[in-house]
């Protein structure tokens, strides 16, 4: 497969990923926090904050998505038409940092997580419970987002280095 197939086989999978994250924050997101803000419980009060916090992010990462990729992908393609080996270096240079942010983040969401887990048996009050199990699940969220986007990115890493190396 070549380059620009591969570039645009990578940005559909995040378009994709986009569209998804900003679907899952409309579909399911909206309604739980709608029906948590009408709730008089207050272990599912606390959980409002990140719940919103959550969908904050679905809708805005994934909006960066759907916006950002599509020009990265055609001011690659013009990048590479003019010198094909200098921009699959720099593609490769810039894959690479961002996969050492996805493993950062990776263990950043895993680590405060199992903190929000820990808090959860730790506090008495409804409340700071719902406040814990909604970070637990904001964090699973985040998690999910950048194990999928990581695992697309390596298969485009491996990729990219099979065809030029």
């Amino acid at each position: 497969m070549s380059f620009i197939q591969q570039l645009q086989n990578w940005t559909k999978g995040d378009i994709l990923q986009g569209k998804w994250m900003i679907g899952i924050a409309i579909i399911i997101l909206l309604p739980i926090f709608i029906l948590l803000i009408k709730s008089n419980n207050s272990l599912q009060k606390g959980m409002v904050i990140p719940l919103f916090l959550l969908f904050v992010m679905n809708i805005c990462y994934g909006g960066y998505l759907l916006s950002s990729k599509p020009n990265h992908n055609v001011k690659t393609e013009k990048q590479f038409q003019l010198n094909a080996q200098k921009t699959v270096k720099n593609e490769i240079n810039k894959i690479k940092v961002e996969d050492k942010s996805y493993k950062v983040t990776k263990y950043a969401w895993a680590g405060l997580l199992i903190f929000s887990v820990v808090c959860f048996y730790i506090f008495n009050q409804e409340y700071y419970q719902g406040l814990s199990l909604g970070f637990v699940v904001m964090f699973l969220g985040m998690l999910l987002i950048d194990v999928f986007l990581h695992q697309r990115l390596k298969f485009y890493i491996t990729a990219l280095c099979e065809i030029w190396n």
